[in-house]
């Protein structure tokens, strides 16, 4: 049987010690990420690419001397779980060249040749769904005891589905932000970019009372983030904030604890919800749009559900 050569992993170029790491284009493209989770993602993907020829990480990888078959050796000896992991590696790489090349590190040619590499086209359906009003109110139920870690998740689950925020944005919300009088509060989402969202009536005093339990029960060190860490002990640490983890973690054990949902529910799937009601009630989607902190109304319109559900309706109606 025909077995293939070993893939030899050269290593493209020598890195001198003291060169500037402000000039490394790895890292200039890194900044430009404005979420966390983002960056996280993107440094272990770079960092993987630079380890497979030979270098420690993405710091002293010589990324001047990339080519475009050095991408391809890469590319083609993974293996890839889906042609999305695949496009976000090539994405990644193509984004550090293009800073090699702003920088003057490499020339037109190169670029160019780096950035003809093609993205492996994909055709799925949308993931992630909208969950129905009696799901979401059945999950609600589950969220009836009184002790301090069910009142913030309380507070987080009404954040999510009531006004559409990421995970991260629930993380990363602080008390400075947040306008009880004005119903209202100030979020610095993806890509940095600054929104207020409004509180429903519902959502409004499920927060208050999480901000009363929150002012009762935290422990010295207070660094303003609206939620925390709660340890065994029912002690609020508010020393750091909650990771993205968390928030997925929180919404797992909820839908454990919860009977009569139709599939697999992430966080994620609680702002597509709040996208899918309010398009569904005819609020503008210029409207939803800034309300959710898209750039662009085609993203928001990827959020939407709604013609889904029409769909399932219409196939009932077919006669066998």
């Amino acid at each position: 049987m025909f077995q293939p050569a070993p893939i030899q992993k050269p290593n493209f170029g020598a890195m001198t010690a003291d060169q500037n790491l402000i000039e490394n284009p790895a890292l200039m493209y890194l900044a430009t990420l404005g979420s966390k989770d983002s960056y996280r993602c993107m440094k272990s993907k770079l960092n993987k690419f630079a380890r497979f020829f030979g270098y420690q990480g993405l710091v002293d990888c010589d990324w001047k001397s990339m080519q475009p078959n050095h991408i391809t050796i890469f590319l083609t000896a993974q293996s890839w779980g889906s042609a999305r992991t695949y496009n976000c590696y090539l994405s990644a790489i193509k984004s550090v060249a293009l800073n090699a090349w702003r920088n003057k590190q490499i020339d037109l040619d190169q670029f160019q040749r780096i950035k003809s590499l093609k993205q492996r086209r994909i055709f799925r359906a949308p993931s992630g769904r909208a969950i129905s009003p009696e799901e979401s109110s059945s999950l609600i139920r589950s969220l009836n005891k009184n002790s301090l870690r069910t009142i913030r998740n309380r507070a987080i689950f009404f954040l999510m589905l009531g006004c559409g925020l990421r995970r991260a944005e629930v993380c990363d919300l602080k008390l400075k932000q947040v306008s009880i009088k004005n119903k209202s509060a100030k979020i610095i989402g993806k890509g940095n970019k600054e929104r207020t969202i409004y509180f429903p009536t519902a959502v409004l005093e499920v927060l208050k009372n999480w901000l009363d339990a929150r002012s009762l029960n935290k422990e010295e060190i207070d660094a303003g983030f609206v939620f925390g860490r709660i340890d065994n002990r029912q002690r609020l640490h508010l020393d750091i904030p909650l990771d993205p983890s968390s928030i997925t973690r929180i919404v797992e054990k909820l839908v454990s604890e919860t009977d009569n949902l139709e599939g697999r529910l992430t966080p994620h799937d609680l702002r597509r919800t709040f996208a899918t009601r309010l398009i569904s009630k005819n609020v503008d989607i210029v409207e939803v749009q800034k309300l959710m902190g898209h750039a662009s109304v085609a993203t928001t319109g990827n959020y939407v559900r709604k013609d889904e559900e029409n769909l399932r309706k219409a196939a009932e109606k077919a006669e066998l």
